[in-house]
Formats: structure tokens, sequence, C-alpha cells
């Protein structure tokens, strides 16, 4: 009975120790499976949460750069000029478009069709446009020229001599001039644009009055301070000055060398020469091309160009 007992006990033992590793087992694996799943929910959390945050970040917006007009050709000398120091010629354009109705003075206006028509015109008989301050570079300093030069000015200051006119010229990669008055004329605004594309602006006086009937104050206010203004207000030389209705006499000029200008430009049928910089003739364009080409021809010097 005793031997039957501790065999029974025996096998009491064996089965309560068997039941204890079953249970090990089975907690050890639940605890592995609670540990495995937890860094995967956390991995899948890491792998998710970059792109929920790129989708909450805002995307700054891109700044573009302000584009300014391109810098025309002829606004520097070019590779093929030569030293040059003959006549040139100079027109003059006052307002562009169709005159409106009342206008005082309908001639003074040139069609935008026939403003076309003469730079084609021009281009097609080979003259090249430049500024008044490379012909002037030519003449006094060694600078160069195309074979053959002309320039191209605007008077006054007109909203389509900046707005019309410097990309029919740009076609072309010439230069023009604007001979501005700077009291309530163009506001600095419409001006920058052409400066930025190569062209040269230059005085017009302050108001446009007789300068030979002004009393030495004003004359000295109207060729001086239009130039300051000009040189502060756009950085730029200002070598030239522009009569103001083509009136001066000896006063006038003698006003516009003490200002610092070193030429000034007038009306006239004539090329311009190096030996009066300080009347400089420009033909006044009003008859569409026939005009320009018979003034071009009938006054051309026998030594322009080369």
């Amino acid at each position: 009975m005793s031997s039957r007992r501790r065999g029974g006990s025996s096998w009491l033992q064996l089965a309560t120790t068997a039941v204890l590793v079953v249970a090990a087992v089975v907690v050890a694996v639940i605890a592995v499976s609670d540990l495995s799943g937890g860094r995967a929910q956390t991995a899948s959390k890491a792998l998710v949460a970059p792109s929920r945050q790129a989708r909450s970040v805002k995307k700054k917006p891109v700044k573009r750069a302000v584009a300014h007009p391109e810098f025309v050709r002829n606004a520097t000398p070019q590779p093929g000029w030569r030293k040059y120091t003959g006549p040139v010629p100079i027109l003059v354009y006052h307002a562009l478009g169709p005159p409106p109705p009342g206008a005082p003075f309908p001639l003074l206006y040139v069609s935008y069709g026939n403003f076309k028509a003469e730079m084609a015109w021009l281009y097609h008989n080979g003259y090249q446009a430049v500024t008044l301050d490379e012909v002037l570079s030519a003449w006094y300093h060694g600078g160069t020229l195309p074979a053959k030069p002309i320039v191209i000015t605007f008077d006054n200051g007109y909203p389509e001599q900046v707005r019309f006119a410097p990309h029919v010229l740009a076609k072309y990669g010439w230069p023009g001039v604007l001979d501005e008055i700077t009291e309530n004329h163009l506001p600095p605004s419409y001006i920058w644009p052409v400066i930025h594309r190569g062209w040269e602006v230059d005085s017009h006086s302050l108001t446009h009055p007789d300068l030979v009937t002004a009393t030495p104050a004003e004359l000295w206010a109207q060729v001086h301070d239009s130039r300051v203004y000009l040189q502060k207000t756009f950085h730029i030389p200002v070598n030239m000055f522009c009569y103001p209705s083509s009136e001066y006499d000896t006063a006038v000029i003698d006003a516009v060398k003490r200002a610092g200008y070193t030429a000034a430009v007038t009306e006239g049928h004539a090329y311009a020469f190096r030996t009066e910089p300080y009347l400089l003739p420009r033909f006044e364009i009003e008859g569409g091309v026939s005009q320009l080409a018979a003034d071009l021809s009938y006054y051309k010097p026998a030594h322009y160009g080369w």
C-alpha cells in the first residue's frame, strides 16, 4: 500500500511540473508576441509619421526675380566697329501715334506705322543706331562706331516714346536717346525701363521755357537743376543738353557749359560734326520714309561713314 502511494505521488508531481512548464511557455510566447507587435506598431508609426508630417508642411512660395528689359546690343561698342571721327546724322521725334482731336501741333505726331517703316528703312539701308555718348566717345576719346552710325532722339518725354519706340528699336538691337523735360512729364517708373535697355537719358530743361528770354537765375536753374535731378534719380551721367524749341544764344550756351554738359543738340538740316559739340543739328522727322530718305541722302557729306 505504501508503494502504490509513492507511485501515485510521483505521477502527480510529474503532471504538475508539465502543467507549469506549459504555462511558462504560453506566457513566454504571449510576451514575445506583445513585444513584437509593439515594435511592429512603433515601426509602422515611424514609417507613417513622416508622410503625415510632410502633408502638413506648407510649401513656401518661390520668389521670382523681377526681369528687366534686355540690354540692347548697340548700347555698347561692338566687335567690328572702327574708330571714327566723321559726321553723324541725328534724328528727332516728338509724339508717336495719332494726334488727338484739337492737337495744337498735329505735324509733330508720327504714326506707329510710319515709325516702324522708318526704322525698317534705316536698318535695310545699313544704318546702325547708337547713343550720343558713344558718338562723343568716338569723336574725342578714341571710341568706335559702326560703318553708318545714326542717333535717334525723342524730345520732351511722352509715354509712347518709352512704351512703343523701345520695342521697335530693340528689334534691331538699337538704343534711343530720351531728352526729358524733368517737371510734370514722365515719372521715374516710365524712364527706368529704357535705362535698363541701354538708352541714354539727357536733359531738355525743367519746364521747356524760352531760355533766351529767361533771367540768369532761371536760366541756371533750367540747365543745372534738371541735370542734377536726372543724375541723382537715375545715377546716369547726363552729358547732353537739348535746347527747348531750339532757342539759344551765347548766354545759354555758356550756362550749358558751366553746368557740366559736354554737348548740346538743336534742330537743322545737316549732319552733326565734332567741331561744334554745342550746336549739334538734328533732322526733325515728320514726312515718313520719303522725307527721311531724302534728308539723309541730300545732306550727306562725302566722307560720312567708313
